[in-house]
């Protein structure tokens, strides 16, 4: 039974159907990797990274003053942008901590 729906998807849909199935398949994948990572990451070195977080935080706080000023002062769709740009810089930074130690 199932043979022949399969058959007769991919005589209707052809590539469509299995470009579905194949990213299907690797979403699937990619989410039982990233389970197992999230898995491997103990409390300890979730701790230390929020200590570097703030210890970092500490030191940059005239750059993260500097850009408050600038999205304060700024109007309209120019706020916008602007304050998207430093929130996504910002987590950037904090994300890419340990890559810069």
């Amino acid at each position: 039974m199932f043979k022949k729906v399969f058959k007769f998807l991919n005589s209707v849909l052809g590539l469509p159907y299995q470009l579905v199935k194949l990213s299907i398949k690797s979403f699937i994948s990619s989410t039982k990797w990233t389970f197992k990572q999230i898995k491997k990451i103990s409390i300890k070195s979730i701790a230390k990274w929020i200590f570097d977080v703030f210890k970092e935080s500490i030191a940059q706080i005239f750059t993260l003053l500097g850009f408050f000023i600038a999205w304060f002062t700024l109007t309209g769709t120019a706020q916008d942008i602007v304050g998207v740009a430093i929130v996504v810089s910002t987590i950037i930074w904090l994300v890419t901590i340990r890559l810069r130690d």
